[in-house]
């Protein structure tokens, strides 16, 4: 023993001092070493970790998160003033670029917002058709049989009955009881004489989850679809005048990356009359708001020649070829014609304003390129800014301004300013920049730029220097017109009946199994043995449970134990 243990110290010793590259080999020998996946298992890996529902939670959290901006900030679309944009870029000029540049301005259409949108659509849709396969082979499965010890169950009753009684009947009437409570039940016989029923119901709350998140796939598909397929935009149109339905006639639009705009339905629409009625009674809290609008339109569908009248309304819209029109807001359009120093009519027909009070004040603009000379003869741009005023006061309160008493147009009075030169870029014919322009001088007597006209007794303004003249002709109305094209419509729709029907599925349907044993006890006697399991928390089962057993206990025996 002590040459071994010396032995032993020896060898101890000279591990000790071995070289260290032995050491080191010793130690490499005993590192675990992970194997290295392929690309393969790495896209299987990135699958599982994507169609996982915690990574869902955390996508649609991030979805929820990645709407916020699209609240909180001015937004590129149809639906919106676009002025707002230009008006906050303005006013942040060193976050709003980098805002811009982050597409934080057409957040629901920006990069960011649809790979999250993307990637949770994936997410459910690869957590979904498993879960559902699996139940699909569930709800083909046969309920389990039924345990032995029915006593470990969460509720459980039993009783003996005596001589005379009969297991196969026990066990008919405990089959027949669960039917009727809409189990599917299963029946069998074990070795040792006793029989058993096993029932089992509530696969419709797992169909509830389902067709829940089915559902709410449905609606990522259909605001997809919708985006991608649907368009929207504003058009104006005045008493009179009709609007087809064609891209270039569109005020401001906002079309789907699958819309051609060549193909839009060729549909047309006039406007006949448009009528407004307020509140009236100067005494009440509410004067000068409105109580109607009705928009008189005169339709024909693509396709069609046959002409349709209807009357639309701010909650009632009219629906063609697919396509909702509705009747938004409205607003003034003074009929104006603009003549050169010859006479000649360089510019006639109603021109939009728009309001800037309850009272619907509105101003306006007009530009007339071509065909205007100044003194020189030679060739000029003119201007026309106005303030538009349904119900003009008789007298003017200089400190006050141009005011209108009343929406409605009783007293309309329209008050010109006018301008020559450079109006700047031609990107529109209500728009112009005035700041390279001169202004001219319309009321010599007072020293006087601006000048007020009306339809009865002042309808005519001479421009200074031989430029021609501006007549206040009449006053029109316009309607604006939101058009909506949403291919989803129906989608969403079942979708979001889906949504609820799935919930109450959930929600009020338990996953319960009920068990019934019987088995021989001593002379020619049976013991009864009914239990109940629930897949989750539910109150119910005890009394499901006595249920099935008061169904089978004869009324001679005493209560459950």
């Amino acid at each position: 023993m002590a040459s071994q243990t010396d032995e032993m110290d020896m060898d101890a010793g000279s591990l000790s001092t071995a070289p260290r590259e032995d050491h080191a080999d010793t130690t490499a020998a005993d590192t675990v070493t992970l194997p290295r996946l392929s690309f393969a298992e790495w896209l299987r890996w990135a699958w599982r970790q994507l169609t996982s529902m915690r990574v869902a939670l955390i996508l649609l959290f991030l979805l929820s998160l990645a709407a916020i901006p699209g609240s909180l900030l001015p937004q590129r679309s149809a639906n919106t003033d676009a002025t707002l944009v230009t008006a906050w870029l303005a006013k942040h000029k060193t976050l709003g670029p980098l805002l811009d540049r982050l597409q934080f301005f057409t957040v629901y259409k920006s990069v960011w917002f649809s790979s999250i949108y993307l990637l949770l659509f994936i997410s459910l849709i690869g957590c979904i058709l498993p879960r559902s396969w699996q139940h699909y082979k569930a709800m083909r499965k046969p309920p389990p049989a039924a345990p032995r010890n029915l006593a470990r169950m969460p509720v459980h009753y039993g009783w003996g009955e005596g001589a005379g009684a009969s297991m196969e009947s026990k066990l008919d009437a405990a089959e027949a009881a669960l039917k009727k409570k809409r189990f599917r039940v299963v029946r069998g016989t074990d070795a040792n004489g006793s029989g058993w029923v096993s029932g089992e119901k509530g696969y419709l709350r797992e169909v509830g989850n389902l067709v829940f998140h089915l559902s709410l796939v449905g609606i990522l598909a259909g605001f997809a679809i919708k985006g991608f397929y649907g368009y929207q935009g504003k058009v104006l149109v005045t008493e009179g005048e009709t609007f087809h339905n064609i891209g270039l006639k569109y005020d401001d639009q906002d079309l789907g990356g699958g819309v051609d705009v060549d193909k839009l339905p060729a549909f047309s629409l006039k406007l006949n009359t448009f009528t407004a009625t307020y509140e009236a009674k100067t005494s009440a809290k509410d004067f000068g708001q409105p109580r109607d609008f009705t928009a008189d339109v005169t339709y024909t569908p693509a396709g069609s020649t046959k002409q349709k009248q209807r009357a639309v309304k701010t909650n009632d819209p009219i629906s063609i070829n697919g396509v909702s029109l509705y009747l938004i807001s409205h607003g003034y359009a003074p009929e104006i014609t603009v003549r050169d120093k010859d006479g000649k009519v360089r510019y006639s027909g109603p021109v939009k304003y728009f309001d800037v009070d309850s009272m619907f004040k509105s101003t306006g603009m007009l530009r007339v390129a071509d065909g205007i000379k100044d003194k020189d003869g030679k060739p000029t741009q003119l201007g026309v800014y106005g303030t538009f005023l349904p119900t003009a006061p008789d007298t003017m309160d200089p400190a006050l301004g141009p005011v209108s008493l009343f929406p409605q147009a009783i007293n309309p009075k329209l008050i010109l300013n006018v301008f020559t030169g450079d109006l700047g870029p031609s990107t529109s014919v209500w728009r112009f920049d005035t700041t390279k322009a001169t202004q001219q001088t319309l009321d010599p007597a007072n020293g006087r730029t601006a000048i007020q006209l009306d339809t009865d007794k002042n309808k005519t303004v001479q421009l200074p220097d031989g430029l021609g003249s501006i007549t206040f002709d009449g006053v029109k109305q316009y309607a604006q017109f939101d058009i909506n094209h949403d291919p989803s419509k129906l989608l969403v729709f079942v979708s979001a009946v889906g949504i609820v029907g799935g919930l109450i599925l959930s929600l009020g349907i338990r996953r319960r199994r009920v068990f019934v044993r019987v088995k021989p006890a001593e002379q020619d006697a049976i013991r009864v043995e009914v239990a109940g399991l629930a897949r989750a928390e539910d109150e119910r089962l005890r009394d499901e449970v006595r249920g099935v057993g008061r169904s089978l206990r004869p009324a001679k025996v005493g209560a459950q134990k």
